[in-house]
């Protein structure tokens, strides 16, 4: 990189007490651009709002707070109080990370929009969070001066609703961290490579209920079966999800980052049915360990997986549980899907994200 550029970032979703996937994104992003020299990313990154926030990365300065991380304050202080404070900088690029950037900002925009399925499936969320995205996104798109989404199918599905964003859009696919196996903390009464294992977050979207109803098949279809440990915090911009019961199923919601590295490391299987994913970073955060994933053929889930996953019919709990019982039977097919998940999710680096999402940011600096 030539010339070293001024970004503000958007730290509105690092002030979150539980942060979900696209605050990892904006964390491991700020990360990467923190830890590069000038002449890696060419880029000096401040993450704006986030003065607050205790664990910044290294390399990452911070400017101003955030009255709340999220609901009315949040927005408010995005769309009102924001562009004020970017006003009185020389910021030569500002990216919102999480789908909502300051619209009314004189600073060049880049906006990083994951998915838009409030749009596509707003059955799937409250009323409230879908009227507001029904405002935001439009502006989003229209007043960015570039877009980063992080898969094809998510770039083709804005693209299908928000013409406009065509010739603006740019696919950028995310990475996944290394986990240190030394900063593992078992989770107690669980028996290593007994368990079945989810990651996600208690939304319609993620399929729970196709998951448990193919589980529960499996179980019949097994004289001895696994057990299945659902992991993932329950969030209420999400319609509610009145789950079936089933027996073997453990749910520990929000687990720590040393308590998931182990879950993932000892899972005999990660179980993966989704409707629909931006991208799937579970997936690949269990492939990065080794542990065999099964997931959806369709979607993002599909694009992000290749061949390295056993694919299946979120939609079909019958194919889930023959699934189930297929990998987890067969020794040999098992060895080698965990062995091509490995070497599949290495290709998926933040170094890489950070360098093409660099090079992003000179490209809208230099039109100015």
């Amino acid at each position: 990189m030539s010339n070293m550029i001024q970004v503000g970032i958007n730290g509105r979703v690092l002030a979150k007490p539980r942060p979900g996937g696209v605050g990892r994104y904006t964390r491991r992003l700020l990360g990467e651009l923190g830890a590069g020299s000038a002449d890696t990313y060419g880029c000096s990154p401040v993450a704006v709002g986030a003065e607050e926030v205790s664990d910044l990365p290294d390399g990452v300065e911070a400017e101003g707070a955030v009255p709340a991380s999220s609901g009315p304050r949040a927005h408010l202080w995005e769309q009102v109080t924001l562009p004020r404070m970017l006003a009185g900088e020389e910021y030569d690029v500002f990216h919102t990370p999480a789908g909502n950037p300051p619209v009314l900002s004189g600073t060049p925009l880049v906006t990083t929009i994951h998915d838009i399925s409030p749009i596509t499936h707003p059955e799937w969320f409250t009323n409230s969070y879908v009227s507001l995205y029904r405002l935001l996104t439009p502006l989003a798109v229209r007043t960015s001066d570039r877009i980063i989404t992080v898969s094809k199918f998510a770039r083709d599905e804005i693209i299908d609703v928000y013409p406009v964003a065509e010739g603006k859009i740019e696919v950028i696919y995310n990475g996944v961290r290394s986990r240190d196996p030394t900063d593992s903390e078992p989770v107690d009464d669980l028996a290593p490579d007994r368990f079945l294992l989810f990651v996600g977050s208690t939304n319609p979207r993620k399929n729970l209920e196709g998951l448990l109803n193919g589980y529960r098949r499996y179980r019949q279809n097994t004289s001895d079966p696994y057990s299945l440990v659902l992991v993932g915090p329950d969030n209420d911009v999400f319609a509610s999800t009145n789950l079936p019961t089933v027996n073997g199923v453990r749910r520990l919601g929000f687990v720590s980052e040393p308590q998931l590295t182990w879950l993932y490391d000892a899972a005999a299987l990660f179980v993966f049915p989704s409707l629909y994913e931006g991208f799937g970073l579970p997936i690949l955060e269990a492939m990065s360990r080794g542990t065999p994933v099964i997931t959806s053929d369709c979607g993002a889930m599909a694009e992000i997986s290749g061949n390295a996953a056993h694919l299946v019919s979120p939609t079909d709990p019958g194919t889930i549980a023959d699934g189930i019982e297929y990998v987890l039977d067969d020794t040999e097919y098992r060895q080698a899907i965990s062995q091509q998940g490995k070497h599949h999710a290495a290709d998926f680096t933040w170094s890489r994200t950070a360098r093409q999402t660099a090079e992003l940011y000179h490209s809208v600096a230099d039109r100015e």
